[in-house]
């Protein structure tokens, strides 16, 4: 009979503790974010660590093929471009990526020859996009 009731204990308290986290991931209604915009950036220099203005620039969604870039061609990152910064994603993007990854392309291109060309994961939380892979300090030869 003892074994019984500790069966029965056991066994409940297994219910009770079972996480069902995926259930929980996907609903971001009650999820408390920051108010900060984030925007993952690629950093481009040359050698001798001046920044490098490309010409043109590609971030390409892999799985869909489409270009991201064409998000980034605003005023507000024009400051960005000169000082050698390029943005691949931002929290503009973040519902497209919401618990998943990705594969992005970033080409880089100078005088219409592709100058870079760099893969990078990234994927997005309830609130933030966020870079999980790839090279973000190029050095241009």
């Amino acid at each position: 009979m003892f074994a019984k009731i500790i069966v029965a204990f056991l066994s409940l308290f297994l219910v009770a503790c079972n996480d069902n986290d995926d259930a929980e991931q996907q609903d971001c209604s009650e999820a408390i974010c920051t108010l900060n915009f984030v925007t993952v950036t690629v950093s481009v220099k040359d050698a001798s660590g001046e920044p490098v203005s490309l010409d043109s620039y590609e971030v390409i969604d892999n799985e869909i093929g489409e270009n991201l870039a064409t998000d980034f061609n605003g005023n507000e990152y024009q400051y960005l471009k000169e000082q050698g910064f390029y943005p691949i994603l931002s929290d503009a993007n973040r519902i497209q990526y919401q618990n998943t990854t990705a594969t992005l392309t970033f080409k880089g291109f100078r005088t219409n020859e592709e100058v870079i060309n760099e893969d990078y994961e990234v994927g997005a939380d309830c609130c933030h996009v966020n870079l999980i892979s790839g090279n973000t300090e190029i050095v241009l030869e």
